[in-house]
């Protein structure tokens, strides 16, 4: 059955990630409990299904609650004609704007979706970043990006200006699977696959912040008793440093 072959392909790609990124895994959790321990915030960008990555860490049952997501109507797929999105992620030389919009500054950390790492906009975001001091984790695709020029004036992909590069095993396109009497590949992994990776790295993030004798802020579902209470007392504590609120 089709749907069989793309969930064998997730499961071979998520052995992949397992096998192969546990190094940069770790490293990028060091760097964010370093961030979180010392007062700062993680902030997260993505364009496009990229940005729904940002989302999927951000007011999260079970996540962090100093993760802050950096979004623009632009980027984002409920913005019309949705066509214009993809130009504008394509576009370089306006999302830097957005780390410093933010509130995001040295002390914090950045953490960037961009599957083809190609895009002038998240690379704008990363570099905009380096250069207020904050580190940059990348989670993309070394395949995708090594099979295409970058749409960057600079000539780099995200993966050569990231300080930590978590790849998510996507094939170049995206979809995977491959139907008889049809041309093109469907089932696209990126989401699950990134996603995996980054709720990945949030519990190990987590379990080291316990390590150090912290108290992690996590939210609980509002859908089970006691988690709305929960979460007022915790955005008491943390209201200065949890922007959006």
């Amino acid at each position: 059955m089709s749907a069989e072959n793309f969930l064998s392909v997730l499961a071979e790609k998520l052995a992949a990630i397992r096998s192969q990124e546990g190094e940069a895994i770790a490293e990028a959790a060091g760097m964010l409990a370093d961030t979180l321990s010392g007062g700062g915030l993680v902030y997260v960008f993505g364009c496009g299904h990229s940005a729904a990555l940002s989302m999927d860490l951000f007011y999260r049952a079970g996540g962090l609650m100093l993760v802050h997501p950096i979004f623009d109507e632009r980027i984002v797929l409920t913005h019309r004609p949705v066509t214009e999105t993809t130009e504008w992620e394509q576009k370089e030389g306006w999302a830097g704007e957005l780390v410093q919009q933010a509130g995001a500054q040295a002390g914090d950390a950045l953490l960037v979706f961009s599957t083809s790492g190609r895009n002038g906009a998240p690379i704008d975001v990363a570099l905009s970043a380096k250069a207020a001091g904050l580190p940059v984790i990348a989670i993309t695709s070394r395949a995708y990006a090594g099979s295409l020029p970058s749409r960057h004036s600079s000539g780099k992909r995200l993966h050569e200006v990231a300080d930590i590069v978590v790849d998510n095993h996507v094939d170049p396109g995206d979809a995977a699977v491959s139907l008889p009497g049809l041309e093109q590949k469907v089932g696209p992994t990126s989401t699950a696959l990134s996603s995996a990776v980054a709720q990945a790295l949030m519990v190990e993030v987590t379990a080291r912040l316990l390590e150090r004798g912290e108290d992690p802020p996590i939210y609980v579902s509002a859908n089970i008793p006691g988690g709305m209470e929960h979460n007022q007392e915790v955005f008491s504590r943390y209201r200065d440093r949890i922007r959006f609120l």
